[in-house]
């Protein structure tokens, strides 16, 4: 394919792409498959060196795409709807209700794929799946302070690996120890010592049958996508919340209290500084063991756009 050709087929997928429903894509949606695009003609085996957003070469194929933002925002579907993060009420009732209960080995799994999400801001389902019993370490800051922490990146659409793949932070955050009952370092732990040792996959099916004293509570196969991906809405139900959220409002609720709890932006997208990395963890302890000053309240625009970068550009 020449780039005349590759400038026509863009400017033909600019112009007529819709969702499954046959809705326009959001802005930030078509700004991302253009990165994408690019991304993968500049990865190996292509190596084109390509700059799809500057290169005159594709100047009709980008007023198409800049002719299609413009209807967008002219119609008012420009962006896309962010989902809610949780209330600071409904944090509450979620450590109240016993559906985080270390008791049982649905609650645990609860407990245990709630905090994964909140701490560690895991992306999607498939990325969730990925995750193996090898997946999370144990250790020791030089405060003495006991923490969990990821062992590996999450490959996702950002950071798919490769030679030139850039490397993701996400795995520098961290869950610190704390006296909380049914925190989430507590219950990390304890799910590691009773996973069934028969599979690799760290997300298992809960034993319907089992007793305390067993030494797996855990079935041998591995959740599901699907099963992953409805979590949330299992959990606001389970605990009678008057909202359903689904994953992405834990991902929302992370950012924004860490943003009102004045982390560093900076800190917030990459989680790398090590002198913020018990700032983070310890404000997302506080939001859940005991009502705070309003950590989680209707978040502001400038909230919002940290949540869409640091989510990316995924249409719901």
């Amino acid at each position: 394919m020449t780039i005349g050709q590759l400038d026509h087929n863009l400017r033909q997928f600019y112009a007529e792409a819709r969702t499954q429903k046959g809705e326009p894509y959001s802005k930030s949606t078509l700004l991302g498959f253009r990165h994408g695009i690019e991304r993968y003609l500049n990865s190996p085996p292509y190596n084109k060196g390509l700059q799809l957003a500057s290169d005159p070469r594709f100047l009709r194929s980008n007023q198409m795409l800049d002719t299609q933002l413009v209807n967008l925002k002219q119609s008012g579907k420009e962006n896309v709807t962010h989902k809610p993060a949780i209330e600071e009420d409904h944090l509450q009732q979620l450590k109240a209700s016993g559906v985080f209960s270390l008791s049982s080995p649905l609650s645990l799994l609860r407990n245990v794929w709630f905090h994964i999400v909140l701490f560690f801001c895991r992306r999607g389902r498939e990325g969730q799946r990925a995750l193996t019993t090898k997946s999370f370490n144990f250790a020791v800051d030089a405060a003495r302070r006991k923490f969990a922490t990821m062992a590996h990146d999450e490959a996702s659409k950002n950071h798919r690996g490769g030679v030139n793949d850039k490397p993701s932070d996400e795995k520098e955050a961290r869950i610190y120890k704390t006296e909380d009952q049914n925190y989430g370092y507590k219950a990390l732990k304890l799910y590691l010592e009773k996973i069934n040792p028969n599979s690799s996959a760290f997300f298992q099916h809960p034993k319907a049958n089992f007793s305390p004293e067993d030494d797996a509570w855990f079935e041998q196969r591995p959740l599901g996508v699907n099963t992953l991906a409805n979590m949330m809405k299992k959990i606001s139900k389970a605990a009678g919340l008057s909202r359903i959220y689904t994953n992405q409002s834990i991902r929302a609720t992370a950012i924004i209290l860490w943003s009102n709890a004045g982390v560093p932006n900076q800190h917030i997208m990459s989680i790398l500084a090590v002198s913020q990395l018990q700032n983070c963890s310890d404000v997302l302890s506080r939001a859940l063991k005991a009502p705070s000053s309003g950590c989680v309240s209707t978040a502001s625009s400038v909230v919002q756009s940290r949540v869409q970068a640091s989510s990316g550009s995924r249409e719901k």
